[in-house]
């Protein structure tokens, strides 16, 4: 008699199911491959970018936003890159990119958007916060580790939506967690779903870890602590009610994620003003969403 199926093998099995998946635009492959090259210049790069006349209207309209909050306007992509640097221009692109991506196809009952958006835009704004804290450089990295960190729920909302109202009905009927009720349903959850997303769209292994594991960074071995700052940044935008993951339960705080990040209690009501300041700010992402 077979032992039960390993979470591998069960994912597969999920994402097998998952048909017409979108890619992400070549330009993101091609803004890569110049990042690599250490005599690109931002010139380049702003070519490459203003040839896509849409990317370049989102990307102004974020390095202008109060995210940002420089006080004179930024009118070239090439400006935008001497003042934000390569990371961040490409961490825009990216992120507005994936709300593109994601933003069309059939949608289960029970499973609101816009409340799930404002939670990962918050997730995302709150990882930023405790990585700031945590002297950590590439803050971009952050925020899009927690915009994406309960991605695989809009993968099985929209490619899966019969299965997906089997969770969300459970949600309600249980008062459980989504992850307790995508176990139940599906046997593997979002946060499998969301990595492996990642991966198929070659995004980088350190974002990859912090999705699969933002439940459990103990599991995200040389990322653990990535994965445990979107572990806090979830439970921090939780505590300030914004948006909804789909649930109305706080996720345990690991303890090993805790220990990994090495901060002390007190810092909680500052990370909490902070990431509620830096969230208001950020919402211009859901201008991408709608």
């Amino acid at each position: 008699m077979n032992g039960p199926a390993v979470p591998q093998d069960r994912l597969r099995r999920v994402v097998d199911r998952i048909q017409g998946l979108p890619t992400l635009p070549s330009m993101l492959s091609s803004i890569n491959q110049l990042m690599v090259n250490p005599r690109t210049s931002a010139k380049e790069i702003a070519q490459l970018i203003s040839s896509d006349p849409a990317i370049t209207s989102k990307v102004l309209r974020v390095v202008n936003s109060s995210f940002y909050g420089f006080p004179n306007r930024i009118s070239t992509v090439t400006h935008a890159i001497v003042i934000l640097g390569f990371n961040t221009i490409r961490s825009i692109v990216l992120s507005t990119s994936i709300f593109d991506a994601l933003k069309k196809g059939p949608r289960a009952d029970g499973f609101d958007r816009a409340a799930f958006w404002k939670h990962s835009i918050a997730t995302g704004a709150c990882s930023r916060v405790i990585a700031r804290k945590l002297a950590f450089t590439a803050l971009e990295e952050f925020f899009i580790a927690g915009l994406l960190h309960d991605v695989g729920k809009i993968a099985l909302d929209s490619y899966l939506p019969d299965d997906f109202a089997k969770v969300t009905a459970r949600v309600r009927e249980l008062d459980c967690t989504m992850l307790e009720a995508e176990t139940a349903v599906l046997g593997v959850t979002h946060a499998d779903v969301g990595g492996w997303l990642l991966e198929r769209w070659s995004l980088s292994q350190g974002l990859v870890d912090s999705v699969s594991h933002h439940h459990n960074p103990a599991l995200a071995g040389a990322n653990m602590k990535a994965a445990a700052i979107v572990h806090l940044g979830d439970i921090l935008a939780r505590a300030l009610q914004l948006g909804s993951g789909g649930d109305r339960r706080m996720p345990p705080l690991s303890e090993e994620g805790w220990a990994a990040l090495g901060l002390s209690p007190d810092v909680f009501p500052a990370l909490l003003s902070e990431g509620a300041d830096e969230s208001e700010r950020a919402m211009i992402f859901l201008e991408f969403a709608r």
